[in-house]
């Protein structure tokens, strides 16, 4: 009972400390990310390739979210067996933070589409270095009674991130190159003090290090099965369908403000970062609170139900009223619903994971729900554009969000 006691000491001091550094690692990375991802990689393509700018996006989304799909579990895997004197994930954490900063500056001289896929990709490869290794410090670091909280903050410094970004990177869409520049400066500058801070050699001394095995048996290792593990298999198969609800309208918003609400591109900019402002405050005013009440009460499903619901609500509002205003609306309710989904779901993942000492890869493997979301939804969403149209689109991010909801019932070993 006292080495219970001791190691449970251990891994929550400095807790304050490595919440704070946590935060502020999501927080830059998300900036220049965001910055990149939603607004100048867009701006790129529709000047390079105007007319097929909609399958273009969707093919780099996608390319760029199979990477992300292969390589999460791997970047995790190898942050599981890690042995430094920064610990198991700072190493990764710092090795993504300067693969992004020389992506973004190679970024500002791309002019061919093939070039933008490419570096769509390998900017996916470097971001999933730093998120894999990044989520296992929740369960490395964090009691269970407060992983509401934790995981609120790290989210809370992802979309405040993405709105900086946005709202930095709208300033040099005339400049592009000038804004990559930029976005690789912050992470640099931001994202390497943040990773030191995160200090995880301390808990290196006392905590689970996954065991060294054959490469065939890691290989084996990244499948869980669902019979012996069905509260994972059901996160997982969760936690996609909603992604790829709720991926495949916020990936077009530029092109929804374009095309379908019909503003143009130049209006569609000027709108966008404000619509991406209106976002990010309503997954902010949903994310803390939600993650306190969630470690108050002691569950974590009836959230994630609830907010599955309200993104399928919010998806209803556009088709109803196709204007700037419905537009708006369904943004500030996506937010809440998504910032409510965002405090509570991580901390629900970091329950049902098989083995602790495996925390990164089974992360990893449940963070490719994530990133194979993001792969199909700008797939679909594009065939779903070029053939039904946007209201359509909308209807199908709403099935998809219920259909989460509906995932989350089977859990068992957590309320």
């Amino acid at each position: 009972m006292t080495d219970t006691l001791t190691k449970v000491a251990e891994r929550t001091k400095g807790l304050g400390g490595v919440m704070t550094a946590f935060f502020g690692v999501q927080l830059f990375v998300n900036i220049a990310n965001g910055g990149v991802a939603n607004s100048l990689i867009p701006n790129l393509i529709a000047n390079v390739d105007p007319d097929n700018k909609v399958a273009v996006l969707g093919l780099a989304g996608a390319v760029a979210a199979v990477v992300a799909v292969v390589t999460q579990p791997v970047w995790g895997m190898l942050s599981d067996r890690t042995r430094s004197r920064l610990g198991r994930r700072v190493p990764w954490v710092l090795g993504g933070v300067v693969g992004l900063t020389v992506t973004f500056l190679g970024l500002a001289s791309v002019s061919s589409v093939l070039l933008i896929v490419v570096f769509a990709a390998v900017v996916s490869l470097f971001y999933s270095m730093i998120t894999g290794p990044l989520s296992a410090i929740v369960p490395d670091r964090t009691p269970v009674a407060r992983r509401g909280v934790f995981s609120a903050l790290g989210s809370l410094g992802i979309f405040v991130g993405g709105l900086v970004g946005v709202v930095v990177a709208s300033q040099f869409v005339s400049t592009l190159a000038v804004g990559f520049m930029v976005m690789a400066a912050l992470v640099l500058i931001g994202g390497i003090p943040a990773a030191l801070a995160l200090r995880d050699r301390k808990f290196d001394e006392v905590g689970p290090v996954a065991e060294r095995v054959s490469w065939a048996e890691t290989l084996k290792g990244f499948f869980v099965d669902p019979r012996k593990h069905p509260d994972f298999f059901w996160a997982f198969v969760a936690r996609l369908v909603l992604i790829v609800g709720y991926w495949s309208i916020v990936s077009f918003q530029l092109y929804i403000l374009d095309d379908y609400i019909g503003l143009g591109l130049d209006g569609a900019n000027a709108v966008f970062p404000i619509a991406t402002a209106i976002l990010a405050l309503g997954i902010i005013v949903a994310l803390v609170p939600s993650g306190v009440l969630s470690d108050r009460v002691g569950r974590r499903k009836p959230f994630v139900i609830v907010a599955s619901v309200v993104v399928a609500v919010s998806a209803i509002v556009p088709i109803i009223s196709p204007t700037v205003t419905g537009a708006l609306v369904s943004v500030a309710m996506g937010g809440l619903g998504f910032g409510i989904y965002l405090a509570v779901d991580q901390a629900l993942m970091t329950q049902v994971l098989p083995k602790s000492s495996d925390a990164g890869k089974d992360l990893g493997v449940l963070n490719i729900a994530q990133a194979g979301g993001q792969v199909i939804a700008p797939l679909i969403a594009s065939l779903v554009i070029s053939i039904a149209g946007y209201p359509v689109l909308y209807g199908f991010a709403a099935v998809m969000a219920i259909l989460a909801a509906v995932a989350i019932v089977p859990i068992k070993s957590v309320k």
